[in-house]
């Protein structure tokens, strides 16, 4: 995950980016407007970490030209303007979340992942990697068309690594992915998701285990093809 800090306070910006980085983001800051905008032009990023208090260009003022360009990042602002009135401006210029400084960095983490995730599953197109189809709205897997029952946390499983196919994707991404704060999940879990997968699938797929690394999902076709 890619999140861009744009923060004026080198220090606030410091801390997010630390705290960001050891939740498994990979953290670009810059202190302005103005410097933010030419590189959320050239994408790449899933979430927008975003003061309002900015010098040459300001939050609102990017937030504006951001969603006039149909640029759907996901956007959580961070600011001292605590009022209803800034808050409810925030939002309706296209904002996803607003937190009022000061905050907790934990929350800005939790926020910022409740954020990417939801994100991804906005997504309703088919995925698809060789033969199997994933249906986000109804979260069902088909191999060849039949769909395969699967339990709701292999399901999910199963969707983070189409998405991100081709891709080595690890352990504390996938955990990341299912984690709430009510249901943890361990390094244990996720192997066995992973096995049971397999086992249901009923084919070599494509998905290989990377030790000590991971998982890498590719498009396969079974050997008879």
């Amino acid at each position: 995950m890619k999140a861009l800090i744009v923060e004026d306070n080198d220090n606030l910006a410091r801390s997010m980016s630390t705290t960001l980085s050891e939740a498994g983001f990979s953290i670009t800051v810059t202190n302005d407007g103005a410097k933010a905008l030419p590189l959320l032009v050239q994408g790449g990023f899933d979430l927008l970490v975003l003061d309002l208090g900015l010098p040459e260009m300001d939050g609102i003022s990017l937030l504006r030209k951001l969603r006039h360009q149909q640029n759907t990042i996901p956007v959580l602002i961070i600011s001292a303007r605590d009022t209803l009135d800034q808050r409810i401006l925030g939002l309706e210029e296209g904002a996803d979340d607003y937190l009022c400084k000061p905050f907790s960095l934990d929350e800005v983490v939790a926020r910022a992942r409740a954020l990417v995730r939801r994100a991804k599953h906005f997504g309703n197109e088919t995925l698809s990697c060789g033969r199997l189809e994933f249906l986000p709205e109804a979260m069902e897997l088909r191999v060849d068309g039949q769909p395969v029952t699967l339990h709701r946390r292999e399901l999910e499983v199963i969707e983070y690594l189409m998405i991100n196919q081709n891709r080595l994707v690890s352990k504390d991404q996938i955990i990341d992915r299912l984690s709430t704060t009510d249901e943890p999940v361990s390094y244990a879990a996720v192997e066995t998701y992973i096995s049971r997968i397999r086992k249901k699938i009923g084919y070599d797929f494509g998905l290989k285990t990377v030790r000590g690394l991971g998982y890498y999902l590719a498009p396969k076709e079974p050997p008879n093809a």
